[in-house]
């Protein structure tokens, strides 16, 4: 098993690709698995918080909780419904780009068998798929994250080349 932020979820990763038939995403910027044509970002839970949820991605996510092994699989419009309740994100001002949630507040979202995981997913990303304009908001938050990035970054630059 990988240890550290960016192996941490190999192993449920591993699990979610045997029961599920899915591929790996191309790339890790769009998510970690691809299902059908639907991208699906995993998170593997060794406490009760997911972290680093990016609503902005707008893709179904599902996490597996190591100590019970059971899975929660959630639309893309529900992340974006749970995050928005924040008033801040992780490490961030905006919630949208980086989120933690409790899998408390996800119990609706459990999958009852891992036999059923691949079905739960699929049902999540056509759920997710019926809310275009969402979506669209999602791509214009991260757009604008982007934007002001790049502008506070040539100021700050701009200061720090000062003599």
């Amino acid at each position: 098993m990988a240890f550290g932020i960016s192996g941490a979820g190999e192993d449920a990763e591993a699990q979610f690709f045997a029961l599920t038939g899915a591929a790996p995403a191309v790339r890790a910027a769009d998510g970690d698995a691809v299902l059908d044509g639907h991208l699906v970002e995993i998170k593997r839970a060794s406490s009760a918080t997911l972290n680093q949820v990016r609503a902005t991605k707008y893709i179904t996510l599902a996490a597996l909780e190591v100590g019970t092994g059971v899975w929660y699989v959630v639309p893309a419009h529900e992340v974006v419904r749970a995050v928005g309740r924040k008033q801040r994100g992780q490490h961030t001002e905006n919630p949208f780009e980086s989120a933690t949630l409790s899998l408390r507040n996800l119990t609706a979202f459990r999958v009852p068998d891992p036999s059923g995981l691949r079905e739960a997913v699929l049902a999540a990303a056509a759920a997710g798929e019926n809310h275009p304009r969402l979506h669209d908001e999602m791509r214009r938050v991260l757009s604008e994250s982007r934007r002001l990035a790049d502008e506070t970054l040539a100021r700050v630059r701009a200061l720090l080349d000062e003599p």
